[in-house]
């Protein structure tokens, strides 16, 4: 965990022994997560008006830089009432701005049986049915436990890697996308002239820039 400054993450969680040091590099996140308050953020807004569904927009588009910048798949973002866990899709150079996304609520939790119960029930006669266990639900501390689990050397069975090959800024991974959802509203011209000044293009399929070129030996994460 570290102190979030600006735009930084809130939260980076990866593993510090000397052989991931070697191959990653020390400051390489494998789980990126970001706090937010839910009066300025939460998934409720991806259904209201443009400017809600702008603001809801940029705070994925917050948490997906960062996770491309550390080249790692998972991240999530935590506000008081709600989780939100983020894939950035399942290939090797994931499509730029795919996101999948799950929503825990906080107040959500597991009524486990006491402790009483679960003696009482490990004492029963062999020739008793055994009951039936139901699954446990998600909440949002198995969720992050979950999480960081899928971010370990070795993958889980039927899951993917935590590390997405995003490469150098003047590779342009950033042109392997997919067409914007229809719920998405069009960016106004302001922040057409926004996106240019601040990073030399606008859309995700335009060529590479200058801006880019530049840092053509620098590596996202350090790697």
């Amino acid at each position: 965990m570290r102190t979030s400054k600006g735009t930084d993450p809130s939260f980076v969680s990866n593993y510090t022994d000397d052989t991931t040091q070697l191959i990653y590099g020390r400051g390489l996140g494998r789980v990126i997560g970001l706090v937010k308050s839910f009066d300025r953020w939460n998934t409720g807004m991806r259904v209201e008006g443009n400017h809600r569904k702008v603001e809801y927009l940029r705070g994925l588009s917050h948490l997906h830089r960062q996770m491309r910048e550390n080249g790692c798949r998972y991240g999530f973002i935590i506000t008081e009432i709600e989780l939100v866990v983020v894939r950035n899709g399942a290939e090797n150079v994931p499509h730029f701005g795919y996101l999948e996304i799950q929503t825990i609520q906080l107040a959500t939790y597991d009524t486990q049986t006491s402790t009483f119960e679960e003696v009482e029930g490990s004492f029963d006669d062999d020739g008793e049915e055994n009951v039936v266990q139901k699954k446990p639900k998600m909440t949002a501390l198995l969720a992050l436990w979950y999480l960081h689990m899928l971010a370990r050397d070795d993958t889980l069975p039927g899951q993917v890697g935590w590390k997405s090959e995003i490469g150098a800024p003047a590779e342009g991974t950033r042109r392997k996308c997919l067409p914007k959802d229809d719920w998405i509203p069009e960016p106004q011209l302001a922040e057409k002239r926004e996106a240019k000044r601040t990073r030399g293009w606008v859309w995700p399929e335009e060529s590479v820039g200058r801006k880019e070129l530049g840092k053509r030996g620098v590596r996202y994460g350090g790697c």
